[in-house]
């Protein structure tokens, strides 16, 4: 018996102690782990070998198209080696991930006149229209008129010296508006007696309290740029022993971070192509489903379709959106003839390549009323040839549950997609990586305290 006492004196007390650390283990109010912000990872590969195309019969005429608004994720390895392509161009991103380079305009020769057909009253005539022509600093001569004017303004109201007729009016005490003490019954430290008024009592004089501001600057942790472009994380390891045993190619292995303000638009995963038709073309679409999200699969596969007969055509697919834009300037309408010439001449050897040299829209070019900027032409591509014969068409939708891999299994197009929601402390690092890498980055946001002293 007391044996059985002492095992329910532990049980109760080993129960207790559960209990007691029971709410130190419950998590923080609100929610540590949901911050919005979620991390996504999606691998595409394409499998067109001769013996994969010819084990299935496909659709002969697949309908496939983009939708009308897209993106792409912004990728900062392409825009450092554009910029390395192009060092004296300014290459921009946009958030939705087009990339543009400006080429800078060229610079023309200053004009040398002719000294052995041209006197010196000709050459001075000349060299005050080149500098005019240069214009002037017209903000500097309106900022000298101004000290001119403040000058003179301040000798006017220097006083003048007195005539010695003139004399200087008395200047009248004003009257007080406050009453005297006697009015008020109050007794004079001199005044003593019986009939003596009753004195009032003050409050003993104080120091009036003084506020001082004091400005305090606090730097606000910046977010992660949503949709750029990251190496795989959950991923990478999986990928890396999936292709020592596979012969698929991989066509796009991306990750990204989007928050909660982040849009739904679709997501093109294509590899750049001057041809106009990769291997592979399409999009993804994510799209939220209560705790969870699902994924839209729009992919097609271009092949050369020698599983069909030779007498088979199809219309072409649309093209791939053009990517990356390269503006030039435009050529101005005062240059010389022979440059002109030249000018043609290369922009038919561009039209024979491929490419045709069109100015921006009047729009464009007239919402500039200053001229500050000059017009800039862009290299639009013409409709290029497809080369294929036919293509494969994929169209799905699949849903992806927190941390679970998902696997799209297709003979020749394959997806591995997986998504993961970043805590606080996680939002917290990006952040704090941010601005070490970029002080700038950070906002500085300024605040005002008030202190209080005697």
């Amino acid at each position: 018996m007391t044996v059985g006492l002492t095992r329910l004196h532990v049980g109760l007390a080993s129960l207790l102690t559960l209990v007691s650390l029971a709410p130190l283990a419950a998590p923080l109010p609100g929610g540590f782990q949901h911050s919005g912000w979620y991390q996504f990872e999606v691998v595409v590969m394409v499998d067109t070998r001769a013996e994969t195309l010819e084990s299935e019969t496909w659709p002969l005429l697949p309908t496939v198209g983009y939708p009308a608004r897209w993106r792409w994720l912004q990728d900062s390895a392409t825009q450092r080696a554009l910029e390395a392509k192009y060092p004296d161009a300014m290459v921009t991103s946009s958030p939705a991930g087009h990339l543009t380079v400006r080429l800078p305009a060229p610079q023309i020769p200053r004009w040398e006149a002719d000294t052995t057909m041209l006197t010196e009253g000709d050459m001075s005539v000349i060299d005050d229209l080149i500098e005019i022509s240069q214009g002037s600093d017209t903000f500097g001569l309106l900022a000298e008129k101004a000290s001119d004017e403040d000058a003179d303004e301040t000798e006017s109201e220097a006083p003048r010296p007195l005539l010695p007729f003139e004399q200087i009016a008395p200047v009248e005490e004003e009257s007080s508006p406050l009453l005297a003490l006697e009015s008020l019954g109050v007794a004079m430290p001199n005044e003593v007696g019986a009939g003596a008024p009753i004195n009032i009592p003050f409050a003993p004089e104080v120091d009036a309290v003084s506020l001082d501001p004091i400005s305090v600057s606090a730097t606000a942790i910046p977010t992660p740029v949503p949709f750029l472009q990251r190496p795989l994380d959950q991923l990478a390891p999986g990928l890396a022993r999936y292709r020592r045993g596979s012969e698929d190619d991989v066509i796009a292995s991306v990750s990204w971070l989007q928050g909660p303000g982040s849009d739904t638009l679709p997501i093109l995963l294509e590899t750049d192509h001057d041809g106009g038709y990769p291997v592979l073309q399409g999009f993804i679409q994510l799209v939220p489903r209560g705790d969870s999200w699902r994924l839209g699969l729009n992919f097609w596969a271009n092949t050369h379709g020698h599983y069909l007969p030779e007498i088979f055509e199809m219309p072409r697919p649309p093209a791939s959106p053009q990517r990356i834009a390269v503006l030039a300037p435009a050529v101005r309408p005062n240059l010389d003839a022979r440059q002109g010439s030249d000018l043609s001449d290369s922009e038919q050897q561009d039209t024979a390549a491929g490419f045709l040299w069109s100015r921006l829209d009047d729009a464009d070019s007239n919402s500039n009323r200053d001229n500050a900027l000059p017009a800039t032409e862009i290299a639009v591509p013409l409709a290029p040839e497809w080369p294929w014969r036919h293509l494969v068409h994929v169209a799905d939708t699949i849903p992806l549950t927190e941390n679970r891999l998902r696997y799209y299994d297709h003979p020749v197009i394959k997806v591995l997609a997986i998504w993961r929601e970043l805590s606080w402390y996680e939002l917290f690092i990006e952040g704090q990586n941010l601005m070490d890498a970029s002080p700038v980055a950070a906002d500085s946001v300024a605040t005002t305290l008030t202190a209080s002293g005697e």
